[in-house]
């Protein structure tokens, strides 16, 4: 019975992709995650079960091989990961002027956030880039815009799940929240998945996608968190300020798109990719 499921699933990378999403969003839903070593168990776990789901459809020629060094895309990745400590920095001033409390132990604390955020960035590498991409590539290789619809499916479904079932329907404000929470998250894994066409590192893309959130949100290894703050909806007077600050991280993710678009994307060898993915 196993035999013929996993066949199945080498048949139909589609499905298979559409299985690994579900069983990811089924765990976020469903598995309890109230500390940050619970939150890094679980997301390490889940990398394993990824890995499952992409060696269905791709074998180990993502998981065993690579065109380019880890340095290359952390070079790319620079301005995310500058943007990301800026933001954490703010919230570092921000936290200190408050005169909020330390955690008890904030140095072991930092380091399991550290842990939890590279393997968050593994993940979701792994499952949203990786699995997703190569699942339309394996399918539609023949057609002319696989690699358009390889980009804008996986980019999306990324930036959504960060805000599913997250918000109140009927509220304006949230629902520009949620959309631009999901413009956001969607440029920078569309960055990522550029990066991972040219190096086919998910590796490194993972390092520096971990990278990129740790930076971000380092600050909650170092202090007890406000009630709510994890939120990427929020309600009250922090609604439209995190509103704004969506719209100026599109902005800039924008920028680096285009950029990296520039200076990698145009010297992918898109046949290539074709040919052996």
């Amino acid at each position: 019975m196993l035999k013929k499921y996993i066949e199945f699933m080498k048949r139909s990378p589609l499905i298979t992709a559409a299985l690994c999403i579900v069983y990811v969003v089924v765990c976020f839903k469903s598995v309890p995650t109230q500390t940050h070593f619970q939150f890094f168990i679980v997301r390490t776990m889940l990398c394993g079960a990824a890995c499952f789901f992409l060696y269905q459809i791709s074998g180990d020629k993502t998981l065993a091989s690579s065109y380019n060094s880890t340095s290359y895309v952390l070079k790319y990745s620079v301005g995310f990961l500058i943007v990301a400590f800026s933001l954490g920095t703010i919230v570092l001033v921000s936290d200190i002027s408050e005169k909020r409390p330390l955690l008890q132990n904030p140095v072991l604390e930092l380091f399991v956030v550290f842990l939890m955020y590279m393997s968050v960035g593994l993940f979701e590498e792994l499952s949203f880039r990786a699995v997703i991409n190569d699942a339309i590539i394996y399918k539609f290789r023949n057609w002319k815009y696989v690699f358009v619809l390889g980009a804008v499916v996986s980019s999306l479904v990324f930036g959504a799940v960060h805000v599913l079932g997250g918000f109140d329907p009927l509220s304006a404000m949230a629902w520009g929240q949620a959309i631009g929470k999901t413009l956001e998250a969607s440029l920078f894994g569309l960055a990522l998945l550029i990066l991972y066409w040219k190096t086919r590192n998910i590796w490194a893309c993972g390092l520096a996608h971990g990278l990129n959130d740790f930076l971000t949100d380092y600050t909650s290894g170092l202090f007890i968190p406000e009630e709510g703050l994890g939120s990427y909806v929020r309600t009250g007077e922090d609604a439209a300020k995190l509103l704004l600050v969506y719209v100026g991280l599109i902005v800039i993710n924008l920028v680096f798109v285009l950029i990296i678009w520039k200076k990698v994307g145009k010297t992918i060898d898109f046949e290539k990719i074709r040919r052996e993915w």
